[in-house]
């Protein structure tokens, strides 16, 4: 049996199949080969591994060294194109080698007679010289050779930089977007020729689109609503306020004029009036009584009238709108609160950076925590529980104590909520009291007062005696209550003493009272604090309260003790 080629054999079959083809496409061309320098005419190429193959074709090619392929004497190896290597010595013939698995032989190459060669030549070269002539007749340009320069940009023969059109993509969108621009423009063109052609076409009419325009959204800018809101209120509030003062200048007898101007943006640009309404409320007929110089005015008189001024309005301050939570809310707040901490002590168990808290043991639970400890010696374990739980209820009452106020931080507190802000307005109350001769009548107003952070005096003469206090809303609306309700003025708050009540008789009881003369704001404070002051006539008293600028709360009281008797 033959056996498979080595890698020498199958790379000289190779190399043979090449020269062939090359040969066969110079044969075709009419060209010969030439022979290569240093090389006699029938000289064999050397091949790898020793063998050498003959340039003409149907010579004999040795076989490779090395090859120790079993032939009989004297038989040639067919190759490809019909050669054939001889034998090598010491094989006996009349055996072929097999070409490798998949590899066909070719058909061998038949030469052509010289005559038909030379035929075949001169026929290419008159086709070849016909085509040349009719490019040049046609003017037909050989493409131009494009080469790159220095600056990677490509150049012709002469030196030309070559722009290429880049192709840019583009969306099927956008092309049908752009082609129907280009319609649009088109159809437009075409109908302003036919109506350029139309000689009865009037150019005052318009011409409506035969496509209904798609409405677009229209929003408004943020606040608009709110600021035609803002405006429908101050026109409103401004016809209330004209109102009340031509009612007002009615009662009173002040003229007409007397009213707000509206502002700029409510009126009407768009119509001018026959009358302004600066003039409206004083001429009477119009501007034509003017011009003839016989005018007549309405309600003018000797008073001066000042306008009311009103304090500006601060566009951009926010008011800020306190939040509050509901009962739900608060509850559920709290949860989350107390969830929050117990996953963070938790956390910090884990890790080890907080000590786990003892199992807490009670009576009630002993066995089911200690179990098999309390079962061996339960005096022992509920002696233990009992301590744990005293040690618990220790702790929590010193807990307590250590959170209770102090009586100096529990009247700090007390005073901090009593305490209020006068800066802006003083709430001022004027009491007139029949008699403070009684002790704890005394005590209880001048207390009450120092309580509710109250400013003021009780001036007392033999005939009247009065209580001024100022002070925040607050304080002023609870030591009203305390005169006005809570002290029995007629009668002894407690039991008292049977000789005080014989001193005193049953009318003079009666006729001790306290009322409430006069309540309001004032700007600020009169008095540093509240005191009791007692004088011996009346002109000192007042000469007092004139020295604190209170004169005329004592002239209001005296005036409405008066009123009565007249």
């Amino acid at each position: 049996m033959a056996q498979n080629l080595n890698p020498d054999q199958i790379r000289a079959l190779i190399e043979q199949k090449k020269r062939e083809i090359e040969q066969r496409k110079q044969m075709v061309a009419g060209v010969a080969t030439p022979t290569p320098a240093g090389m006699q005419a029938g000289a064999r190429t050397p091949l790898p591994g020793g063998a050498q193959t003959p340039l003409p074709t149907g010579a004999h090619t040795p076989m490779p060294a090395g090859l120790r392929t079993p032939m009989p004497h004297g038989v040639a190896t067919p190759l490809p194109g019909g050669i054939t290597t001889p034998a090598p010595h010491g094989m006996p013939g009349g055996v072929t080698t097999p070409l490798p698995a998949g590899v066909q032989t070719p058909k061998p190459l038949l030469p052509l007679p010289n005559g038909q060669l030379g035929d075949l030549q001169a026929k290419v070269k008159e086709q070849l010289a016909s085509l040349q002539k009719r490019a040049a007749d046609e003017g037909v340009k050989k493409p131009r050779s494009i080469m790159m320069d220095a600056s990677g940009r490509m150049v012709d023969a002469s030196g030309n930089v070559i722009h290429m059109e880049r192709r840019v993509p583009e969306l099927s969108v956008n092309k049908r977007a752009k082609k129907r621009e280009e319609l649009t423009k088109m159809v437009e063109a075409q109908q302003e020729e036919d109506i350029a052609d139309n000689p009865y076409y009037d150019e005052r009419l318009e011409m409506k689109p035969k496509e209904r325009k798609r409405r677009a959204f229209r929003f408004k800018e943020k606040g608009y609503y709110l600021d035609q809101a803002d405006r429908e209120r101050a026109k409103a509030k401004l016809e209330k306020l004209q109102a009340e003062i031509a009612s007002a200048a009615q009662k009173t007898g002040i003229s007409k004029m007397a009213v707000v101007a509206p502002k700029k943006e409510e009126l009407e640009v768009s119509s001018v009036p026959d009358v302004e309404w600066w003039d409206q409320v004083i001429l009477n007929g119009g501007y034509e009584k003017l011009d003839s110089g016989d005018p007549e005015f309405n309600d003018i008189t000797n008073l001066v009238q000042h306008p009311i001024t009103f304090e500006p309005q601060d566009a951009n301050k926010v008011v800020a709108t306190p939040v509050y939570l509901t009962k739900k809310e608060q509850k559920k707040m709290r949860r989350q609160r107390r969830r929050a901490e117990n996953e963070e002590k938790t956390e910090k168990i884990r890790l080890g950076q907080m000590e786990a808290p003892a199992p807490k043991v009670k009576i009630s639970n002993l066995m089911r925590v200690l179990g098999t400890e309390a079962v061996a010696d339960p005096t022992k374990v509920e002696a233990i529980v009992k301590a744990q739980m005293d040690l618990r209820q220790k702790q929590h009452k010193e807990h307590n104590e250590a959170m209770q106020l102090s009586k100096e931080e529990r009247s700090a507190k007390k005073a901090a909520k009593l305490k209020e802000d006068t800066t802006e307005a003083v709430h001022v109350a004027l009491f007139r009291v029949g008699s403070l001769r009684d002790e704890r009548h005394k005590f209880k107003v001048q207390m009450n007062a120092q309580q509710y952070n109250l400013t003021g005096a009780a001036v007392m003469t033999a005939d009247m005696n009065i209580v001024v206090v100022e002070g925040g809303p607050r304080g002023i609306k609870r030591y009203k209550r305390l005169m006005t309700h809570r002290i029995k003025w007629a009668g002894q708050d407690a039991a008292d003493d049977e000789s005080e009540e014989e001193e005193e008789g049953e009318e003079t009881k009666k006729r001790n009272s306290c009322d409430l003369v006069w309540e309001g704001l004032v700007t600020k404070r009169n008095f540093k604090d509240f005191g009791m002051k007692l004088f011996r006539s009346e002109t000192l008293a007042r000469e007092w309260l004139d020295k604190k600028n209170a004169a005329h709360y004592w002239d209001l009281c005296f005036s409405e003790a008066a009123a009565p008797q007249e």
